[in-house]
């Protein structure tokens, strides 16, 4: 029990800015972090739906709720996974050596190409978030998109390492021998609470997920030489917003379709 709580309070002092209590970085700490960074997702969601009861009960207007949508789970994850998706950006333009890309992973700096990326990335997230209709519904399937692009991103971090320290390495060395199994749990978990409210987008869902599941992997052996913990977090950040987009595809078909 107590490694349990360990993981949980590793995982939010990590990968969130809400509390969480301090506690010493060792094997022993590291070992079940990535098996509860889902929990972080679950977290997410809960404030998704306090958000829109709120919005509901104040009568305030969709748009709004679409800026919500997109804002909290950055902000409730102190944006460490957005960087992720900067830093590739910019490794990534470089169409440097895989020694350059991985340096360029590690510089503070921000570069051109990500502020592009990024800003369109949260205005593609926020139009696909007002396309949907605002009901439990959707702000269910979106707290199943943080869930699930979550244990994706932790299943990125059990791939192979492209350099000799950071953040992935160590948790992926330290990494319990259930976490894959306990990650393949919550994925299947996620995955059949979306297709109790729509097979349709639980099987888009799925799709998207595992496209950047496999594009991540792909370029971080063959642009990076391994994995890392940006592309781990870029993985998290991308999965999200396709997953976002298949909710959306699935959405329109059943309404003009069926």
């Amino acid at each position: 029990m107590k490694a349990l709580w360990t993981a949980i309070a590793a995982a939010f002092s990590t990968f969130s800015v809400l509390p969480a209590p301090r506690i010493e970085w060792n094997e022993y700490s590291l070992k079940n972090v990535l098996s509860a960074l889902p929990l972080v997702g679950c977290a997410i969601g809960g404030f998704l739906c306090l958000w829109y009861w709120l919005s509901t009960l104040l009568q305030l207007p969709a748009i709004l709720t679409a800026v919500a949508f997109t804002v909290l789970p950055i902000a409730l994850s102190g944006g460490i996974h957005m960087d992720g998706f900067a830093d590739m950006t910019d490794a990534l333009s470089s169409h440097a050596a895989p020694e350059k890309k991985r340096a360029i992973l590690k510089d503070p700096h921000c570069g051109a190409f990500a502020v592009i990326a990024v800003g369109c990335y949260l205005l593609l997230y926020f139009g696909l978030c007002a396309a949907l209709p605002l009901d439990w519904k959707t702000v269910g399937f979106l707290g199943i998109t943080h869930v699930l692009s979550r244990a994706l991103g932790s299943l990125l971090s059990l791939l192979p390492s492209g350099g000799e320290n950071g953040m992935q390495r160590a948790f992926r060395d330290s990494a319990s021998k259930s976490a894959l199994w306990v990650l393949i749990a919550w994925t299947v978990l996620a995955l059949g609470g979306a297709a109790v409210l729509s097979p349709l987008a639980a099987g888009g869902m799925l799709l998207a997920g595992l496209c950047v599941f496999f594009y991540i992997k792909h370029t971080a052996g063959k642009q990076f030489g391994g994995m890392s913990g940006d592309l781990a977090g870029a993985g998290i950040t991308l999965s999200a917003g396709a997953m976002l987009l298949a909710l959306v595809l699935a959405e329109r078909t059943v309404s003009l379709w069926f």
